[in-house]
């Protein structure tokens, strides 16, 4: 059964003149319904100014992205795109309720009350409901970010490092949640550095370095540790060439 097309990367090429850095380098690719995409890589290899592109925060040199069939930049469709950047806003007067609020009120969100209810409850945050952001350990305000990322139920979501910051409970939970999710014909772009919860999350995998795409390969019938063998022969390879 052929699967519809999401977001489709055409081309893109990103140069910071002042610098002369050549950050993307003729970067295509296509994400489909139902599948979650893994984006690896080193640091420095593209992966940030990537991402910043397809959510309009920077243009390319070259190249096109289109989001079902519009440009990323297209305010009409803009709130289908959920985001978590590897940030966190840190408050001493926010509590988590207020702070979800906002967010949905900003998103125009009906009947918020009870869609934040149920997110508070998937990721346990319920008791945290009316602690102030400041009080909030690295992992609490990871999942905070993370609900605001779904909280509008994008049909795709972005997700820079979401596990780095929470322990090995919350990743399961997320784990769980991402699955589930996909499935209602939505798509995730996961970018980690962790391998090992890359292969478990992901149904394919871009490889990205020096600002062009090394592979992309689709997961199944794999063997554990696939991505970490990968990683590590490319990067021998590298040093002697």
């Amino acid at each position: 059964m052929t699967k519809n097309i999401i977001l489709n990367v055409e081309n893109i090429s990103k140069i910071y003149s002042k610098k002369a850095l050549k950050a993307l380098d003729c970067v295509s690719f296509s994400l489909f319904e139902n599948e979650v995409v893994g984006l690896i890589g080193p640091n420095g290899a593209g992966k940030t100014t990537l991402i910043r592109i397809i959510m309009a925060y920077e243009t390319p040199n070259e190249g096109k992205i289109e989001f079902l069939g519009k440009s990323t930049s297209d305010i009409e469709i803009r709130d289908k795109i959920g985001y978590q950047a590897d940030l966190q806003y840190r408050s001493k007067t926010f509590t988590v309720w207020n702070y979800l609020k906002l967010h949905s009120e900003l998103y125009q969100i009906e009947n918020y009350e009870e869609i934040l209810e149920n997110f508070l409850k998937k990721f346990s945050l319920i008791d945290a409901k009316n602690k102030k952001l400041d009080s909030l350990s690295k992992g609490m305000r990871q999942k905070l970010e993370l609900i605001i990322a779904f909280m509008n139920n994008p049909k795709l979501v972005i997700l820079d490092e979401p596990t780095s910051a929470l322990d090995p409970p919350s990743v399961f939970e997320l784990r769980d949640f991402i699955n589930e999710y996909k499935s209602n014909n939505n798509s995730i772009l996961f970018s980690s550095h962790h391998l090992t919860e890359v292969e478990k999350i992901c149904d394919r995998v871009i490889f990205i370095d020096e600002g062009k795409i090394i592979s992309d390969v689709y997961l199944k019938n794999t063997e554990i540790g696939f991505l970490e063998k990968v990683f590590k022969n490319y990067e021998t390879e590298r040093r002697f060439i």
